[in-house]
């Protein structure tokens, strides 16, 4: 490669990767550079074709080989005396963002390496007495001398690979390089955050930096930017910071203090509550809420990061209730149900109707149902949900939102007679309609929160009671005839909740009607939503300790069909199905009686349990194959353990038609070895002829076999091994790369993929 004159860039790539993996040991480092090949490779000033550089595959490889190689003293000795550094910095601002992303890793990966080498030097004086040894930290001091520069710059494209750089180092290197980097960043970082422009960047070093010892030693000044952030001009940024330095335990109670402030200002300015902090500079504020778009982007920032914090419990010592009654009033702002009572006026004409602020209130509103305190305004929160479902023209996607809000309001106190009474006389009507709305989001929505909702209140006789009376179980039938696959989906769903969490299962002709209407669902419905769905019920029911009679009749039937569904996860679903079955006859396999015994295994060969595992270990989807194994494998175990005690001879018929076919050839193929636990064929007719090699896959009949000696024959240990590798161990390999890259050689058109 270094004599070749015509070399194609993607090889060269690679021999650079290769170069550099080679060059991390010492001894073959030693080689390359007595050679001259590791001059010739990693200086491109020498390169024979020097027009390889602007390649961008090549400046990537290069400095992948340069990465691998720096994993000892020669090597980076190498690297510094040849001024390779320089080369990498030049690198921060290349025009591609993978390269620039890669230079900061090596930068960091060297200051480290650097850090080490010094660190063992220290430890040998003569090493730290020799002449020819390097000055590491001054090294490492050009490094962060280049951010410092960088940071001082007035380039925007200049500043940005700086803290891009500062913020990898912050969350890689050392605590001590980390000291001496932010000593170097320190006073061009407070003079950027007193200029209040790249306010999200430089909060990403704040991040960084606050995860770090440094947070906590005052002369590093990390909280004193974090309160000049707080009071930034740009008030989304302000929220941000806010957000984050409530998140962080080490933080002071003063600047958590300030940080709440900030926090809430929007929603309690916007809502005109008597909580907003006396004093504090709301010119901001009021200039950004006064236009309509930096209105809706502030609000949403606040409500999304106080919601964000209580579902992380990042928040304490706040006015629970205060806040909560905020959140309902904005609520009825953008419904336009307080506009003419509202003092801000202009604001609240920003906020009539819009999805977003509507959206992130409703997210708010349900996440303080956190706080038990919140239970005595139950009411006053229901109040403004219903609202939101009773308007007509609500977005769909606002309407979800109230659902999610008013389930976790329905789930926080035991259902009283005035809440179950707001359920049957004001919720379930809207429900109804909801069913019926044109657009499919909604009614999909609509039958989701019926499911939900039924599932938090069961074991309610109250609501059980309210949806029997208000004929739910109608409507949700009706829905199974939904043109949209989703909306099918969610009404099976709906419906079988509503028959394990209420006492509709004692009600023997409805369990019938909705099976079949599940069984028509499993075997005609063209999409694979509603069949999964159906097949999921089955399981919920089996699991539930309720008793369903219809089930005896169907559950055949549902694993016969469900097996031969085209869609993956519909078998696999119908393989749980088996399992389950599987485990509530396994109880009988610990008993002696071989009469109890074979009555378990008789009553799981009758139902096709034994069909659907045998078939679906040939699946040719991989996880259904997986579990097919998995099953079959814990069936084997339980047999030996019934063998062992003399039981045995337990036979399943095999068809000779397709996956029979599988299992009879490899049973033949182990009788033709010799193998004395293989299974023995008969000299019948049908044996004979699925002996013969004339034998074609549409002969079929059956041939009974012995159940234990099938599984011993089908091998499955190995099967599990195989089918527990997924691609990669195929795709993820260095022989498949070389393939690609070859390809990639052959092709006419240059590759041009800097991310090769």
């Amino acid at each position: 490669m270094t004599k070749s004159k015509t070399t194609d860039s993607t090889v060269f790539s690679f021999t650079l990767k290769l170069t550099g993996l080679l060059a991390a040991k010492v001894d073959n480092f030693s080689l390359l550079k007595e050679s001259g090949i590791l001059h010739y490779m990693f200086d491109p000033e020498g390169w024979h074709i020097p027009e390889l550089w602007k390649n961008a595959s090549v400046r990537c490889a290069w400095l992948h080989g340069l990465w691998s190689m720096l994993q000892h003293q020669q090597a980076l000795d190498f690297f510094c005396r040849k001024g390779l550094i320089n080369q990498v910095l030049c690198l921060q601002s290349d025009e591609s963002l993978f390269i620039a992303s890669l230079t900061n890793q090596v930068l960091v990966h060297f200051m480290n390496s650097t850090m080490v080498t010094v660190l063992n030097n220290c430890e040998t004086k003569a090493q730290n007495d020799s002449p020819d040894s390097l000055d590491w930290d001054s090294a490492t001091a050009e490094v962060m001398n280049h951010v410092a520069v960088s940071l001082a710059s007035e380039e925007q494209s200049t500043i940005l690979s700086g803290i891009r750089l500062v913020v990898v180092a912050l969350a890689q290197c050392s605590e001590p390089l980390k000291g001496k980097l932010w000593k170097h960043v320190l006073e061009p970082l407070d003079v950027l955050v007193q200029y209040g422009s790249l306010t999200r960047p430089i909060l990403a070093v704040l991040q960084a930096v606050a995860k770090s010892t440094l947070f906590i030693n005052p002369e590093c000044r990390v909280e004193a930017l974090m309160e000049a952030m707080l009071y930034s001009r740009n008030t989304n940024d302000s929220v941000q910071c806010a957000a984050l330095v409530l998140q962080l335990e080490n933080s002071s109670q003063t600047l958590k203090r300030k940080a709440k402030d900030v926090l809430f200002l929007p929603l309690l300015h916007v809502t005109s509550s008597s909580l907003q902090p006396h004093g504090q500079e709301n010119s901001y504020m009021e200039n950004q809420l006064s236009q309509r778009i930096s209105c809706v982007s502030l609000l949403t920032q606040s409500l999304s990061s106080i919601a964000d914090l209580i579902c992380k419990e990042s928040l304490a010592d706040i006015p629970v209730q205060q806040i909560t009654t905020s959140v309902i009033s904005l609520l009825r702002i953008c419904i336009g149900n307080h506009l003419s009572t509202s003092p801000n006026l202009q604001t609240s004409s920003h906020l009539f109707g819009c999805c977003k602020v509507q959206r992130s209130s409703l997210d708010l509103l349900g996440s303080l149902t956190v706080y038990k305190e919140n239970v005595d305004l139950l009411h006053e929160a229901l109040s403004v949900l219903l609202l939101y479902l009773q308007c007509p023209d609500l977005h769909a996607t606002v309407l979800k939102k109230a659902h999610e809000a008013t389930l976790k309001w329905f789930s926080i106190c035991a259902l009283s007679p005035e809440s179950c009474n707001t359920i049957s006389h004001d919720i379930f009507p809207l429900l109804k309609k909801h069913v019926c709305d044109g657009r499919w989001e909604v009614r999909d929505s609509t039958l989701e929160f019926i499911m939900q909702l039924t599932a938090t209140l069961k074991g309610s006789i109250k609501y059980a009671e309210a949806f029997q009376d208000s004929d739910m179980i109608s409507v949700l039938f009706t829905s199974l005839e939904d043109g949209e696959g989703y909306v099918r989906a969610s009404a099976v769903t709906a419906l079988g909740q509503a028959f394990t969490a209420t006492n509709l299962s004692l009600c023997t002709s409805l369990q019938e009607e909705l099976c079949k209407h599940l069984l028509n669902i499993l075997t005609q419905d063209p999409e694979n939503f509603p069949r999964r769905a159906a097949v999921k019920v089955f399981i919920s029911w089996l699991k539930s300790p309720l008793t369903f009679s219809s089930l005896d009749h169907t559950i055949s039937s549902v694993l016969s069909v469900g097996s031969n569904d085209f869609d993956w996860e519909v078998k696999v679903h119908t393989l749980e199905l088996a399992g389950l079955l599987m485990e509530y006859s396994s109880g009988v396999f610990t008993f002696s009686e071989t009469t109890c015994i074979n009555q378990a295994l008789k009553k799981l060969r009758d139902l096709g349990v034994f069909d659907v595992l045998l078939k679906c270990i040939f699946d040719c989807d991989r996880p259904v194959s997986e579990k097919a194994c998995t099953l079959l494998l814990k069936l084997r175990k339980f047999l030996k353990q019934t063998c062992s005690t003399g039981h045995n001879g337990f036979t399943v018929e095999i068809t000779r038609c397709s996956w029979g076919q599988e299992i009879l050839k490899s049973c033949n193929r182990r009788q033709q070895t010799g193998d004395p636990n293989c299974v023995r064929f008969g000299d019948s007719e049908s044996s004979r002829q699925m002996n013969s090699e004339d034998c074609g896959p549409n002969d079929c009949g059956t041939e009974k076999l012995d159940l234990f000696k099938v599984l011993e024959v089908l091998d499955l240990e190995d099967m599990q091994y195989n089918l527990s590798l997924s691609s990669d161990h195929v795709i993820n390999s260095p022989r498949s790369i070389m393939e690609d890259i070859l390809f990639a050689a052959q092709q006419n058109e240059e590759n041009t993929v800097d991310c090769y």
